[in-house]
């Protein structure tokens, strides 16, 4: 979520104006909906688990370009790019947390995945704005790279589960 709370601040700190800083949000909603239908018909015909790790470990390599990006056109296809694969991912965590856990008590385990995901995302974007208001959106932003590419990895230690 770190794109949605500071890719505004970091674009208008680029010299973009407020309306094409602003409009990148609206790229990124254009990306989740395409992921949500595109990324989710791949996963069903590829397998789910193989889709969704991609969706993660996508968003956590898409990081270090936004930290880079210098311009306008490089802002543009971060957010659609993360836009999509946030949209892949977003649909696809209910099916992955069932594939890998079972059904059993299965809105619990999404209750406190959501809660627990809720307030991580509370005290992650402040402290991002935080350090970054210090010195500089890459530093957050690629520090949020690395915890995404350690978070995909531990996910895919997971078990291959009861389904595909």
């Amino acid at each position: 979520m770190l794109p949605h709370a500071m890719l505004v601040g970091g674009a208008r700190d680029l010299g973009l104006d407020r309306h094409d800083a602003v409009a990148l949000l609206g790229l990124i909603g254009v990306g989740t909906i395409v992921g949500r239908f595109l990324l989710t018909a791949m996963a069903d015909a590829i397998g789910r688990r193989g889709v969704f790790l991609i969706c993660c470990g996508g968003m956590a390599a898409a990081m270090p370009l936004w930290a880079a990006a210098e311009d306008r056109p490089v802002l543009q296809a971060f957010a659609i790019g993360f836009g999509t694969l946030q949209g892949g991912f977003v649909a696809l965590l209910p099916a992955f947390v069932a594939d890998r856990f079972g059904v059993r008590s299965l809105g619990e385990r999404l209750g406190l995945l959501y809660t627990s995901r809720g307030i991580a995302l509370l005290v992650a974007a402040p402290l991002a704005i935080g350090i970054a208001l210090l010195v500089g959106h890459p530093p957050p932003v690629l520090a949020s790279a690395l915890l995404g590419a350690a978070g995909t990895l531990l996910m895919a230690r997971v078990g291959h589960g009861l389904q595909r």
